[in-house]
């Protein structure tokens, strides 16, 4: 049981959380024209939020100003809205309407 941050050993000694946070895979990348396969971790959303939550970091507090607004926004409203991807969303449907009444007129 290898872990490179602190935090993550520790979750897992004092059982906060288990190695079932955790899985490993494979990626596979061209290092010029050699083929590198190295393994990596990937940590579920448990591991990712208590690990936010613990580091006293630059990006540590970004993270804990991110969580704490969908948090408090989620329990005032009972629901979160990801304003970029809904904006997304309308101007994709904004292009099929336009689209639509494109292929309608022709």
């Amino acid at each position: 049981m290898l872990f490179k941050h602190r935090s993550i050993k520790n979750f897992i000694v004092e059982e906060e959380l288990d190695e079932l946070t955790t899985e490993e895979s494979s990626v596979v990348q061209l290092e010029g024209n050699i083929r590198v396969t190295r393994k990596i971790k990937i940590y579920n959303l448990d591991m990712i939020i208590s690990v936010g939550y613990r580091v006293k970091s630059k990006r540590g507090i970004m993270f804990r100003t991110w969580a704490n607004k969908v948090l408090k926004e989620y329990l005032i409203q009972g629901y979160y809205i990801n304003q970029k991807r809904l904006d997304k969303l309308n101007k994709v449907i904004d292009i099929q309407n336009k689209m639509l009444r494109n292929i309608y007129f022709i």
